[in-house]
């Protein structure tokens, strides 16, 4: 029975993404982090940033493996990080200690703030049979053949990394060296530009095209700390998402949501935030674009 019933799982999931549609889900999580499941339209299944890990809590184990294996998702096509923050990769080592992962991609960036319990992870992929990129400005991912995945930023240099320290903390320095990656199925386009601060964002404005930065969905920058008003404009997407909690006590932006949906919601876009919604699918059918959300919210 057992075997059946995984059988009948394993069918159900490549049923539901053989059907030509691109499917994402922003994964809701007790603790502050990212970790968005990818289901391209011919069945391969990506994580881009993987949450955070505590003592009490392993976004891998205890958020994404669940939600993979509801679905008869037993191996991912790639993992891709967005920086090397502990809130975008705290799940990859259990997801790769514990299911075949093809593809682990980051920036490469190894400057200043750089720490070893990362560079043990990207060493671990490869320890673990994972093909090993570093993708920067120009550079083209393959998540599947009906999608075009482009990196937009950082330049292979690296935003800032020659700064006074005295003028861009560490902190600073790996979010705005971001992965900031735009994803196009069909006419939809989606962005995800992790955690990029001023610099990324204005250089990613700078250096696109405005008719390709029209956007159908916009994963919100910083989970919403830190997402500047002409990116916002420049985007202009149906739906913009929030990977945040609710509250943040003693942060100069205490719901970065409410600040999100402030931004946004003047433009015409539905603003989503996990922490008031639960898990937020979105569904491209490469014409359109649809959200599902786990719960009606506040």
């Amino acid at each position: 029975m057992k075997h059946l019933i995984t059988l009948f799982l394993l069918i159900t999931a490549s049923l539901h993404a053989a059907d030509g549609k691109l499917i994402i889900t922003y994964l809701n999580m007790p603790e502050h982090g990212l970790a968005v499941v990818v289901q391209t339209p011919g069945g391969k299944t990506w994580m881009i940033d993987t949450g955070h890990q505590s003592d009490k809590y392993d976004a891998g184990r205890d958020t994404i493996e669940t939600f993979l294996k509801a679905r008869g998702i037993t191996q991912l096509y790639g993992i891709a990080i967005s920086h090397p923050h502990g809130d975008h990769y705290g799940g990859a080592m259990w997801l790769l200690d514990h299911m075949p992962v093809k593809t682990f991609v980051d920036t490469g960036y190894a400057a200043r703030g750089f720490s070893l319990a990362y560079n043990r992870i990207r060493q671990h992929a490869q320890e673990r049979g994972a093909k090993y990129i570093a993708a920067t400005e120009g550079d083209k991912l393959d998540f599947d053949p009906a999608l075009t995945v482009e990196v937009l930023s950082p330049p292979k240099a690296m935003h800032n990394t020659d700064t006074d320290p005295a003028k861009i903390s560490e902190h600073g320095l790996l979010n705005t060296n971001s992965l900031f990656q735009r994803m196009q199925h069909g006419k939809n386009v989606i962005f995800f530009p992790g955690d990029a601060y001023g610099t990324g964002q204005r250089y990613v404005l700078e250096k696109t095209p405005a008719e390709k930065l029209k956007a159908s969905v916009v994963t919100a920058p910083h989970h919403g700390f830190n997402t500047h008003p002409e990116f916002a404009a420049a985007t202009k997407p149906k739906f913009a998402i929030a990977s945040c909690l609710d509250f943040y006590a003693g942060s100069e932006v205490p719901s970065p949501g409410e600040k999100l949906t402030k931004q946004f919601e003047p433009l015409g876009t539905q603003v989503f935030v996990t922490a008031w919604l639960g898990n937020i699918e979105i569904t491209s059918d490469g014409v359109d674009v649809t959200a599902k959300t786990e719960r009606k919210g506040k």
